[in-house]
């Protein structure tokens, strides 16, 4: 009795305050497909999706590339005894449609899976292939850094501005294509199967496997981590997504730590210079020709080089990112590639990126150092329109005229003024479907088209409740849950606390303590003396606790406390809270 009550206790602390990361605390639905009545798609982007049509390819005697099954693709070597596969697709349901296609191949057991990346679409398919075996995993030594990011601070907007690029939220009307694929199978239906690499490498590596023989190439570019798989003897080479038909995503509007843009032709350097006779890469299809696969090689890395050189020389030149952005433009023969159409990334964007990635935030007009603030900003652009009011009217005009940008940009002052201002934000999400509708960057026009649906439906985009499987949830680190614990704090609710938990991981023999200090939890991998809680667990049990795997409310009531209790530790739980998501014209609570 004493026990349910303490249940109970504990279940009224989580529904009046919320007890930290594993609270959902959006508003989100589930991610239902929704629609966008008679939405068009440009002309080109629409041809585009012809290169992703669902089919296996033959590369060679033993070698397929499976397409169109998912954002990216899959790659199986069939060797003497066993099978190699290049990448797992984005989820095990999707995993699972490509390996039932391979075993109409082969039933040759899986020996061997090869990672070229750690994005999500090429990682988390991976114990489908496994089969209940355990395969050799070969990656580069910097994957599972990366990997273990996706538990870090910045996994929650990452998952926001995710889901409106890639286009989860739009039905087969509204997602024409996804630039590189044609869709990224995401979502709370799908579960995620992730091996950790037992091979890995730092600038090159050779492996044998079931007769294969393959030369694994270090090449950053796209990611830090990105590798080459070469067979010299047929002369085959798969590149990850170093190169596909788009321009490359230099920058990508869900966003990522700086990509490195010299490291990324420098990394197509190597394709030219090795000379294959068929490349492979891990999205579209296959180029086949030495001296086809070295002309689109040379386009490409000359494209990339010269938004590298002409815009750090703008850069130079004192020219501010808009600026820039209206200078720089690809040269004709390069903008004229099939190779180098913007259906996924944009020479703008990549652009404001190297001003960034190499000057950082001020471009360097005194104007900027201290801006108004959105709303003031705002009631200067409607006092000079003559009223809020005439602010909107404007607005309406230059939608009327097709001036959608424009259209845009007044909503966001009337809304920054008046936030649920119904005639802004309605117009505001007329303009945004306008503005997908005309634009061949499949990641601007999901962008454009999802937030038009937030708005009319009124909720935020999100990943939702992805299921991962408790034996991925435990191969993370756990110090990547007290990070995203340390910046999810309340910082008005910790404002005038002074209180240290600390956990005992008796599994694994690591012990943490929690300081929060008026508005900063300080993470210390120790036990400090004297803390107010302390408490013994199971490291697998916080971690699933943590990733929504288990009830909290049960099994915080099911810990061993040393010092303290249950009640005591769910109200210091609830002070961490993975902030709830806002559309970012809106102005801030």
């Amino acid at each position: 009795m004493k026990k349910v009550l303490l249940v109970f206790v504990v279940l009224l602390l989580v529904c009046a305050g919320g007890v930290g990361l594993f609270v959902k605390l959006r508003s989100q639905p589930a991610m239902e497909k929704k629609t966008i009545a008679n939405v068009q798609a440009a002309g080109s982007l629409k041809e585009h999706t012809k290169h992703f049509e669902r089919k296996v390819y033959k590369v060679a005697d033993n070698i397929y590339s499976a397409v169109g099954f998912g954002l990216a693709n899959s790659i199986m070597i069939e060797g003497d005894d066993g099978l190699i596969i290049v990448d797992t697709m984005e989820s095990l349901q999707e995993a699972r449609e490509v390996l039932a296609e391979f075993r109409k191949i082969s039933d040759k057991p899986i020996k061997a899976i090869i990672y070229t990346h750690n994005h999500t679409d090429h990682i988390f398919g991976a114990q489908a292939f496994a089969e209940g075996g355990e395969p050799e995993v070969y990656a580069h030594e910097n994957l599972g850094y990366y990997v273990n990011r996706l538990v870090s601070k910045m996994k929650p907007i990452i998952g926001n501005r995710s889901m409106r690029m890639f286009g989860n939220f739009l039905d087969q009307e509204g997602l024409e294509n996804d630039g590189i694929g044609p869709f990224l199978g995401i979502g709370p239906d799908r579960e995620l199967g992730y091996i950790p690499p037992t091979q890995t490498f730092r600038d090159k590596m050779d492996v044998e496997v079931a007769g294969v023989k393959m030369e694994l190439i270090y090449a950053p570019g796209e990611t830090n981590d990105t590798i080459y798989v070469w067979l010299k003897g047929p002369r085959i080479l798969m590149t990850g997504d170093n190169l596909y038909r788009s321009f490359p995503n230099l920058y990508t509007i869900r966003g990522t730590p700086y990509r490195s843009v010299k490291s990324w032709y420098q990394s197509v350097d190597i394709i030219r210079d090795l000379k294959p006779e068929i490349m492979v890469p891990s999205h579209g299809q296959p180029i086949f020709g030495a001296e086809k696969v070295y002309s689109i090689a040379t386009d490409y890395r000359d494209a990339i080089q010269y938004v590298h050189d002409q815009g750090i020389r703008c850069v130079n030149m004192g020219m501010t990112p808009d600026q820039i952005v209206e200078q720089v433009h690809l040269p004709p023969h390069l903008a004229a590639s099939p190779y180098l159409q913007e259906y996924y990334g944009k020479v703008s964007w990549s652009l404001r990126s190297l001003f960034d990635g190499n000057l950082g935030w001020f471009d360097g007009d005194s104007a900027t150092l201290q801006p108004l603030s959105q709303k003031d900003n705002a009631q200067l652009m409607a006092d000079l329109a003559g009223g809020k009011d005439k602010l909107q009217k404007e607005a309406q005009a230059r939608f009327d005229n097709g001036q959608y940008q424009a259209a845009l940009q007044l909503t966001g002052y009337v809304i920054a003024l008046d936030p649920q201002n119904p005639d802004a934000r309605g117009l505001r999400s007329q303009a945004l479907i306008k503005m997908g509708e005309r634009e061949e960057n499949a990641n601007a026009r999901h962008y454009y088209l999802t937030e038009a649906l937030e708005i009319r439906d009124d909720f935020v985009a999100s990943t939702g409740d992805v299921k991962s499987s408790p034996e991925m949830v435990h191969r993370f680190p756990i110090e990547g849950f007290f990070e995203l614990m340390a910046v999810g704090l309340d910082p008005v609710k910790s404002a005038d606390l002074d209180m240290k938990v600390s956990i005992r991981f008796t599994d694994v023999g690591k012990d943490f303590t929690i300081h929060v200090r008026r508005g900063v939890a300080e993470i210390q991998p120790r036990l400090l003396d004297n803390p107010d809680i302390l408490v013994k667990v199971d490291s697998k049990i916080w971690k699933e606790m943590l990733s929504g795997l288990r009830n909290p409310v049960t099994t915080m009531a099911g810990f061993d406390y040393e010092k303290g209790g249950t009640i005591a530790f769910a109200k210091f739980m609830k002070m961490f809270k993975t902030p709830a998501p806002k559309l970012a014209f809106e102005p801030a609570a």
